[in-house]
């Protein structure tokens, strides 16, 4: 759980605060659309406009209040939605935006306007509230009344260009915050209902004496405000069930009645924001938009109490926060370009030859040892080695700078893995000549007593063995050195040998006692199973890095390529005769999992391996 919630804390810094090391200089040919064209005539000089850089896009999620403004009395509604938007420049963009919404309203004034739908302004009844028995039982309006309410179920989805209003700057690099414009064109689509029925299906006969004794007063707020709570608490059951309105064009999408199940508009939108930049990666802004259609329904009520039509349109508001995060690599793109400075090239350049004309010759920017003025590549990574030219070295040229090749000198005619290590394929074998074979060994009779230059003395001098690094699999390399220590064990069955592990300072100590103690049973088990060594011969000890064979080397944080053969060295097991008293040591703690510490498979398993962990037939 802990490491989890370390994952998650690493990530959201990281998004939060972005990539700041990463350079995002004009010069950076990664980040240019044309490093070799327009870019690269552009810092010889050879024209005087540079290469746009490769932006990122930016993904959004937005959400907030959104209303009808038109002739019913707005209640609170929401929306939420999201964008992606692009870059065409420094001041202009393109956003592609979606979003889905619940809007709402509810009139303090009762309507009759179904009275007057037979005039020749209006040949078709075709309203849900009109069928449902409201504001038409005569032609002089004197029917059951009813306050306009209504729902409004929205989704619009539109191309909106976007302007910003401020990111030339003349004295500084960026600014935090951005104003910005936005107009496009939309689609809406959405379907509008009312509450015109209560449970049992019944007109709301409530609304014909809901005020006739004028206990609220409707020229103030408080009157309006209690009107309505006393529909919402006591006479309205909150089912939208009536179907509004309909124009009965193409874009209804109702059935043959033309009760208006779901309506389809095209329209246009504009708005205004602020925006602030968090970071590298992320931005937060505050945004109004308003969309303009050619309909007034969809707040579902456009008659006037004379039967005329109202005066406007209606129109959707929504006020809301937008959260937007950057995608792309920064060692490949830059910021969406409406956040940079579009004089940072010029502004660049200027510094530039400002510098070269002071008097500093000996300039160097990114220091790697070349000045400027003569510097090929003027932005080289810190601690990359360069050549007189200042271009980065790749010494072995397999494509790795030496600066990242794990192997920087590998030799010729191998694929190399992305580390710049070649894959070189196992070795048929180790030379194992001159040694006593197994056949010769189990005929091997012992020596008995102690006899300088070729008893069993205790001062045997016995190889060790290397691995590589996080590895505790024996080398076949190896195998010559572990035949020599079986040959001493029976060739002298009165003694023991004390077989130590041991490792380089890498990783925490608790990690390297437990893979110290591998490397010692790796070779244990060896010798045990391959040449039937006495298990209780083989005493087991490890030491970590506790004992370097070369001491001296630096902390974990400062290894380098200098002291790797150093720290190779000391990656070991040792092999000794044993004293009195030296027993096995058991398998060392661990908080973790013992199962994840180092790994049991060669460096490359590149078309297979000749070996299963024994020297050749016959050694």
């Amino acid at each position: 759980m802990t490491r989890r919630l370390n994952v998650l804390c690493a990530l959201a810094l990281t998004l939060l605060y972005g990539t700041m090391s990463m350079a995002q200089s004009i010069y950076d040919d990664a980040v240019v659309k044309d490093p070799d064209g327009q870019h690269k005539e552009w810092k010889e000089g050879k024209t005087k406009y540079p290469s746009k850089p490769k932006d990122m896009w930016e993904l959004g999620l937005h959400g907030g209040f959104f209303t009808i403004a038109g002739d019913v009395n707005f209640q609170p509604g929401w929306a939420a939605g999201i964008h992606f938007r692009k870059s065409l420049g420094y001041t202009f963009s393109v956003r592609i935006n979606g979003m889905y919404g619940i809007a709402k309203g509810l009139n303090f004034q009762p309507s009759r306007v179904g009275a007057y739908k037979n005039r020749s302004l209006r040949t078709f009844t075709r309203d849900g509230v009109t069928q449902a028995g409201y504001g038409s039982y005569n032609g002089l309006g004197t029917g059951l009344p009813f306050y306009y309410n209504f729902k409004n179920t929205y989704i619009e989805a539109g191309v909106q260009g976007v302007i910003t209003l401020n990111n030339i700057k003349f004295h500084k690099e960026r600014n935090k915050w951005d104003l910005f414009m936005i107009a496009g064109p939309t689609v809406q689509y959405y379907k509008l209902q009312h509450d015109a029925l209560d449970a049992s299906g019944a007109t709301y006969e409530a609304f014909r004496t809901l005020n006739n004794n004028g206990q609220f007063d409707l020229d103030t707020r408080q009157g309006r405000n209690d009107i309505r709570k006393e529909m919402k608490d006591n006479i309205l059951d909150g089912d939208y069930e009536t179907d509004g309105e309909a124009w009965g064009n193409l874009w209804n999408l109702g059935g043959d009645d033309n009760s208006g199940e779901a309506r389809v508009n095209i329209g246009a939108n504009a708005g205004l924001g602020v925006a602030y930049h968090l970071s590298k990666r992320i931005t937060i802004a505050l945004e109004h938009q308003a969309t303009f259609a050619d309909d007034d329904l969809q707040d579902g009520y456009r008659w006037a109490e004379q039967g005329d039509f109202t005066r406007d349109v209606d129109v959707p508001q929504y006020t809301h926060l937008r959260l937007g995060l950057h995608l792309g690599s920064f060692k490949k793109r830059v910021e969406p370009l409406w956040w940079l400075n579009p004089l940072d090239a010029p502004y660049e350049q200027i510094a530039k030859n400002t510098q070269k004309e002071s008097g500093d010759k000996l300039t160097d920017e990114d220091g790697d040892g070349v000045p400027d003025k003569l510097d090929r590549e003027p932005n080289t990574p810190a601690d990359t080695p360069v050549d007189t030219r200042g271009v980065t070295l790749d010494s072995d040229s397999d494509g790795v700078p030496d600066g990242m090749d794990k192997e920087p000198y590998s030799p010729p005619g191998y694929p190399i893995d992305p580390q710049g290590v070649a894959q070189i394929p196992p070795a048929e074998g180790p030379d194992m000549s001159g040694y006593v074979t197994k056949a010769e060994l189990a005929n091997l009779q012992p020596v008995t007593t102690t006899v300088s230059g070729g008893g069993c003395a205790d001062d045997w001098f016995l190889p060790m063995i290397h691995f590589d690094l996080d590895k505790y699999y024996i080398k076949p390399e190896f195998y010559p050195q572990l035949h020599q220590v079986a040959t001493v064990l029976k060739r002298c069955p009165g003694i023991s040998i004390v077989v130590k592990g041991h490792t380089d300072v890498r990783l925490p100590s608790q990690y390297n006692q437990v893979l110290s103690y591998k490397r010692a049973k790796k070779a244990v088990d060896y010798l045990v199973s391959n040449y039937n060594i006495d298990r209780s011969r083989l005493i087991l000890n490890y030491g970590g890095e506790g004992t370097p064979l070369i001491p001296g080397l630096p902390d974990n944080h400062s290894i380098n390529k200098e002291k790797e053969m150093a720290q190779y060295m000391n990656r070991r097991v040792e092999f000794y005769v044993s004293r009195d008293g030296e027993v096995d040591m058991g398998q060392p703690a661990y908080d973790g999992n013992v199962d994840g510490v180092g790994k049991d498979t060669p460096r490359s398993s590149r078309g297979g391996s000749k070996y299963s962990g024994n020297p050749n037939s016959g050694y």
